[in-house]
């Protein structure tokens, strides 16, 4: 499945919560963005975004921001901090960089991810019983 295909899948996915901000191929966007719905990135994106929906990276689209997101699907490049209430999936030809925090990441064999991640919500270790009997687990704290 190609990449227009799978960005038509999601937007098809999204209950309502469809695309209605595109920054197109050629296009630099610089500035503080706040976006209701949806937002596409073909062309170029600096500063900061904020959006209530998904954010889409198309493989020509390059974003250095600060982003604040739904959930995102990244083809192309980000150089900054990512923060997704839901999920990132970083699809092969990817390229991130900086930090990120989502409930759920997805990295495809192919992408290049070097950052600082918090995915998952929290974990807690819990330790043996006072009789020393049992041995330390993990365990999951999911945060809302």
């Amino acid at each position: 499945m190609d990449t227009d295909s799978r960005f038509r899948k999601l937007k098809m996915g999204l209950k309502g919560k469809g695309i209605n901000t595109v920054i197109g191929r050629g296009s630099v966007s610089e500035g503080r963005f706040r976006v209701e719905r949806g937002v596409r990135v073909d062309g170029v994106l600096k500063g900061e975004l904020v959006s209530s929906g998904t954010l889409i990276v198309g493989e020509s689209g390059v974003i250095e921001a600060d982003v604040k997101v739904h959930d995102a699907l990244i083809s192309g490049r980000i150089v900054g901090t990512l923060e997704a209430d839901e999920k990132v999936h970083l699809q092969a030809n990817a390229a991130f960089a900086g930090k990120i925090k989502t409930r759920m990441l997805i990295v495809e064999e192919g992408a290049i991810f070097k950052a600082e991640c918090d995915a998952g919500g929290e974990l807690q270790i819990k330790e043996p019983d006072e009789a020393g009997e049992g041995t330390p687990e993990l365990a999951d704290q999911k945060s809302g």
